[in-house]
């Protein structure tokens, strides 16, 4: 297996950002301040938007990666505003 340090970051597979996203459908990121990938989440949505995507970004304040879904563990009210606009942008979508 070859090691992660050597993976070529230009291969779309090792990061999507660098795909052709054409067609891609509408898109939602969520990222927190406190996220190691916010930068990575901010390239990705001006890339899909370069695209003609639509995209939306939500960006919480003093929380890390993946804490938006700790609602049914711990009470944090940006957990819940989180998941609302994850139903509001499907149910928008997915109609």
């Amino acid at each position: 297996m070859r090691a992660l340090c050597d993976a070529d970051p230009s291969n779309p597979l090792q990061s999507p950002v660098n795909g052709d996203l054409d067609g891609f459908p509408p898109t939602i990121l969520i990222s927190c301040t406190r996220d190691l990938l916010l930068s990575d989440t901010v390239r990705m949505l001006r890339a899909l938007r370069a695209a003609g995507v639509e995209a939306v970004l939500h960006v919480y304040d003093g929380q890390a990666h993946g804490d938006y879904s700790q609602n049914p563990i711990r009470y944090v009210a940006e957990c819940e505003d989180a998941q609302c606009e994850l139903f509001e942008f499907f149910d928008g979508h997915l109609k």
